[in-house]
Formats: C-alpha cells, sequence, structure tokens
C-alpha cells in the first residue's frame, strides 16, 4: 500500500501527547495501523517527549504522600485482568475492529444525499466531537463545503480526488476551518471514508443548507 497523504505533524504530535480527542485520536490510530511512515514519527515523537520529563527538575512531594496513596490502593483491591485478544476483521484496521465486527460490507448507511450515506460510530459522553463513516457511491461528488471546525478524514476503501489531489485507502486529510472541498469518489468502486469532526459541515449551496438538519451534517 502506497500512501500519499499524512496528518500534520502538529496532528501526530498531540495524538503522542495525548491530547487529541477521542473520535480524532481513533481516526488517527487507524491510520497508523495503515501506515508504518507515521508509526515511526510517533515513536520519534514519544522519545522527544520521554525526554524532556526526564529533564524536568524533581518536585518534592507533600509529607504523607506515599502513605496515603498506598492506603487507597489497598482499599480498591481488584484483580488485574488480561486484555481480551485483538479481533481481527477482514478488511477492517484493527483499530477499529470492536466498532466494525462484520466489516466494511455489513454496515446499516443512512442516506444523506444523491450519492451519499453516512453511518454515526458510537464515542463516549465525554468526547468534544463526532466519529462517522461515510460512503460516495463511485463517480458521485460530496457538495461543495467547508469544515466549521477540524475534519479527519481516512480512506479505508476506494479513492475520491478534490482540489488537493487523489486520496486512496491509507491516505488521510487534515483539514481546518479554512478549507473548502468537493471530493468527487473515483469511478469504479465506492468509496468509503472514516471521519472525525468537531463542528458542521458549510454548505455552499442553500438548499443542502436548509435540508442540513436533517442529515446530521
Amino acid at each position: 500500500m502506497t500512501i500519499a497523504h499524512h496528518p500534520d505533524i502538529a496532528t501526530l504530535m498531540a495524538f503522542s501527547a495525548g491530547t487529541l480527542d477521542e473520535a480524532f485520536a481513533l481516526v488517527i490510530s487507524t491510520h497508523l495501523a495503515m501506515c508504518e511512515g507515521c508509526r515511526e514519527v510517533v515513536h520519534r515523537t514519544d522519545l522527544i517527549g520521554g525526554a524532556l520529563l526526564e529533564a524536568e527538575p524533581d518536585t518534592r512531594l507533600s509529607a504523607g504522600l506515599a502513605d496515603r496513596l498506598f492506603a487507597a490502593l489497598d482499599d480498591d483491591v481488584s484483580v488485574a485482568q488480561p486484555a481480551p485478544a485483538r479481533r481481527s476483521v477482514p478488511d477492517v484496521p484493527v483499530p477499529l475492529a470492536r466498532l466494525l465486527p462484520n466489516g466494511l460490507d455489513n454496515i446499516r448507511w443512512r442516506f444523506t444525499g444523491p450519492g451519499v450515506a453516512t453511518a454515526e460510530l458510537p464515542v463516549s459522553k465525554e468526547s468534544r466531537s463526532r466519529l462517522m463513516l461515510m460512503r460516495v457511491a463511485a463517480g458521485r461528488r460530496v457538495p461543495e463545503h467547508g469544515h466549521g471546525g477540524n475534519e479527519l478524514t481516512l480512506i479505508l476503501k476506494g479513492a475520491y480526488h478534490d482540489r488537493f489531489g487523489t486520496f486512496a485507502a491509507g491516505d488521510l486529510a487534515d483539514h481546518d476551518e479554512d478549507v473548502e472541498h468537493q471530493p468527487i469518489a473515483e469511478p469504479g468502486e465506492d468509496c468509503i471514508c472514516l471521519v472525525a469532526v468537531d463542528a458542521r459541515l458549510t454548505f455552499r449551496s442553500r438548499l443542502i443548507r436548509t435540508l442540513q438538519p436533517l442529515f446530521g451534517l
């Protein structure tokens, strides 16, 4: 698999630091499962972060802190359970397997527009972002739009092109509120993407904007 489009380095650094919101972190985890180059970048970033922590000056702890900590642990003794084995699902990267146990061919899609369908994926109540799958029929286009916030789009199957180039399986588009584009699915195969957003899309078409609340985009 040749991957041409990757997350911004700032996004990878935020992932390494653990500051990405849940939906965005899952998209990056899935991309990392598909991209050896970005795994290496995150590994190096982790090493830099560890070195910076090592360089921090020691901080004196308050008297009795260790005793209080061990006492709290004694009050809540539990037996560690082995981590469940990672489930393998054909055509689904490992980080997504628990959310898509039946693969990409058994998703309950919701009509979102001509040639476009979406499926919401669950995130925790604490998440400030949404996670969803988007399917664009081969040769069809998503209405031209901008982003009210940040968006990560990872191609899982098929491909699309826009003014930034052609995005195929494993490629990731890392967009912010300054970007406007119109993805068009390549002929021959539907394009299925994993998408994380923290705001609604902003469509140019007045009709689409009117119908937008019905589609939840």
